[in-house]
């Protein structure tokens, strides 16, 4: 049965030793399994920390992130690597499972055209590998389609799985984001199903990132596509209280959605457990 977490972002706008602190135990308070950490300066990255806290309040982690630009692809393979290596052990430093994202390239960055055969097959070719020493440490790695003012390259579920299959990894799975989606696809449940059982982790996100149930997401649809395909992967709720500069920059954040940060962890989280809940996807708990 699913797993239930949270997106740091809705509780802290940056990851350091004393925001982490507010974040697990927020986490915590709100009944979670687990809290998605984003790793966005690994080099920095308080692991020894981080894991303390998760273990004293009895919290799980993922981990994500999207590449810097100064180590992005596909313009950098090696630079990339290089990256991703250290995101790999700070994941595995922290008992996570997942290193899920724009692992396939930085958010923001766009290059004026559309995505040609020479950028996928550098892409896969780099993070082929990456996916072996992943598998290694326990860890699988996840593609998160991203809307197209924020990469020109994975876009949609097709282009997600289309991905996946060029870099031909049992660990590589597809991690979709119902706030891209709106903006993407042709509706939920047909790109769910589509997905099929290489969808092992969901964003479940507002249409404009805000309390969800108050947008425009058919959150119908997309826990019927869910309970369709059987699905048993991470449900992870994400919304933006408040963004550093970087990431603000990068997804064209400018406005404060949320409003009320209570009623997003307390009115959000409910309506979305009910949902999962009625739908089979978790469990009465």
């Amino acid at each position: 049965m699913s797993r239930f977490g949270a997106h740091a972002f809705i509780w802290r706008s940056d990851w350091t030793p004393t925001t982490a602190r507010d974040v697990i135990e927020g986490a915590a308070a709100a009944g979670l399994d687990f809290v998605e950490i984003p790793l966005l300066r690994p080099f920095d990255f308080d692991v020894d920390g981080a894991r303390a806290l998760l273990e004293a309040n009895g919290i799980a982690a993922t981990c994500s992130l999207g590449l810097p630009v100064d180590a992005s692809l596909p313009d950098d393979p090696a630079g990339a690597t290089r990256f991703l290596r250290q995101a790999l052990d700070m994941t595995a430093g922290v008992g996570s499972p997942v290193l899920s994202g724009v692992i396939y390239g930085t958010l923001g960055a766009q290059d004026g055209r559309p995505p040609t055969e020479a950028d996928y097959d550098v892409i896969a070719a780099t993070l082929k590998p990456l996916a072996r020493e992943a598998a290694s440490h326990g860890i699988s790695l996840g593609i998160e389609p991203v809307n197209r003012y924020e990469s020109f390259l994975v876009n949609t579920t097709a282009q997600g799985l289309d991905l996946i299959g060029r870099i031909d990894e049992d660990n590589v799975f597809l991690h979709l984001d119902t706030y891209h989606m709106n903006i993407e696809e042709r509706g939920f449940e047909a790109p769910i199903l589509a997905a099929g059982d290489k969808l092992r982790y969901i964003h479940l996100s507002e249409s404009d990132r805000g309390t969800p149930g108050r947008g425009n997401v058919d959150w119908e649809g997309v826990f019927r596509g869910l309970a369709a395909i059987g699905y048993a992967g991470d449900l992870v709720m994400e919304s933006f209280v408040d963004l550093n500069p970087d990431m603000a920059r990068a997804t064209c954040m400018w406005r404060d959605v949320v409003e009320d940060p209570g009623r997003l962890v307390g009115d959000g989280l409910e309506f979305l457990r009910d949902l999962a809940r009625r739908h089979g996807v978790l469990a009465n708990r």
